[in-house]
């Protein structure tokens, strides 16, 4: 209904257009095409889908716009050029100067699943991160930043998330449903191969790493259990599917998933990235990184219970040293745990605490092993051209 609504105000601000029989255009581009249907032109839509939709590409729609046919808006297909933003949404405008920002990869059978064993978790390197230190240039190159528009068009870059194939990111489903929509804003990008969120080109000791790569969001997925309102986070899982293909190279890769057999004792070693908060109060501009250890999870349940959240086998403690831990902006991003042999893989998702780095108060992680089979069946079910297979999406 509200995509209706939509295209109807989106035709009645060209009331004064007719549609004519013809086919050919030329974009505002100055090439050749075909007038056709909002809807089969993808690298239009995609810009059409944005909420709300940026100053400058509604300024590139109407430029493409050629007539109606009922109410269903005609454009004049083709690529979205270099949109100019006024000063107060540079963010913004960095997007969309680069190339083929709004297009839609199609669908390839390899982005079904997970990234497989043998081309993941790969670390170069042998703030919601609360202490802990910076990480080298090209450390955990799986890690995402993400990025939300708020009403006044700025972009805010909030929660983390873990690239897991070329397509999708695995988060937290606070981060991409509920109050953030209303406290930070709407998602609508990702970041990856992200150092300093300060600088264009990223360098460190005489070495500079490729440009970021970012990508729109296509759709968002969070687990149908998870409720927004609930204390506990259960179910505080998501999956972000691009819009894009990401282009692995030395500074972008997936992480492994941790099978649903993993174990974890007590005082085992894992590790938390991020861009959250420091001992300083303030969100980092360089991304860093944590060592902790699982927490006892009796001991966790109990202290968690005081304060009536109820925590179950598919959440994991970490943490409890003063002044160390995930903190309020690297929520969903990954725990991690390094495997023998240097592999790396994810076991939990960053979800929520009692502050942040309060003695004896462990951070709470969703386990990653818990779901593994849903993040296979819903990245399965949502890697297609149209609606998804799965009945809840």
């Amino acid at each position: 209904m509200k995509m209706k609504l939509q295209i109807v105000i989106f035709v009645l601000s060209f009331s004064s257009w007719k549609y004519v029989g013809s086919t050919d255009c030329v974009t505002p581009l100055g090439a050749s095409s075909k007038c056709i249907s909002l809807y089969d032109c993808p690298q239009l839509l995609a810009a059409f889908k944005l909420q709300p939709i940026p100053i400058g590409a509604k300024r590139f729609l109407k430029q493409s716009y050629c007539g109606f046919e009922g109410i269903t808006p005609r454009v004049c297909c083709g690529p979205l050029g270099q949109i100019e933003e006024s000063p107060t949404a540079m963010q913004e405008q960095r997007l969309m100067m680069q190339p083929n920002y709004f297009a839609i990869d199609p669908v390839y059978d390899e982005d079904s699943s997970p990234a497989p064993r043998n081309n993941c978790g790969i670390n170069n390197s042998g703030d919601k991160i609360y202490g802990g230190e910076l990480t080298k240039l090209d450390e955990f190159p799986w890690m995402a930043h993400l990025g939300y528009r708020k009403y006044s068009g700025i972009i805010l870059y909030h929660c983390g998330g873990t690239l897991i194939n070329h397509r999708y990111v695995l988060t937290a489903a606070h981060c991409i449903t509920g109050a953030i929509d209303l406290e930070v804003g709407h998602l609508v990008t990702v970041r990856l191969g992200e150092y300093n969120t300060q600088t264009d080109v990223d360098c460190s000791e005489g070495q500079c790493a490729d440009p970021p790569q970012e990508i729109p969001v296509l759709s968002a997925y969070p687990h149908p259990g998870y409720c927004d309102g609930n204390i506990n986070r259960k179910d505080d899982i998501g999956l972000v599917r691009l819009a894009r293909r990401v282009k692995y190279s030395y500074y972008v890769k997936p992480l492994c998933l941790a099978n649903s057999n993993v174990q974890l004792d007590v005082g085992n070693e894992v590790h938390v990235a991020g861009w959250g908060k420091t001992l300083k109060g303030i969100e980092s501009t360089i991304k860093r990184k944590l060592k902790l250890h699982i927490f006892n999870k009796i001991k966790c349940v109990d202290k968690y219970r005081k304060y009536k959240a109820i925590l179950s086998d598919k959440q994991i403690c970490a943490g409890g040293v003063k002044e160390q831990d995930s903190c309020k902006g690297d929520s969903g991003g990954p725990l991690m745990r390094n495997l023998s042999g240097g592999k790396w893989e994810a076991v939990g998702v960053i979800s929520f605490g009692n502050d942040c780095g309060r003695e004896g108060w462990p951070g709470i992680y969703t386990s990653v092993a818990a779901y593994n089979d849903w993040i296979r069946t819903t990245i399965n079910c949502t890697n297609v051209e149209e609606k998804p297979k799965c009945k809840q999406y």
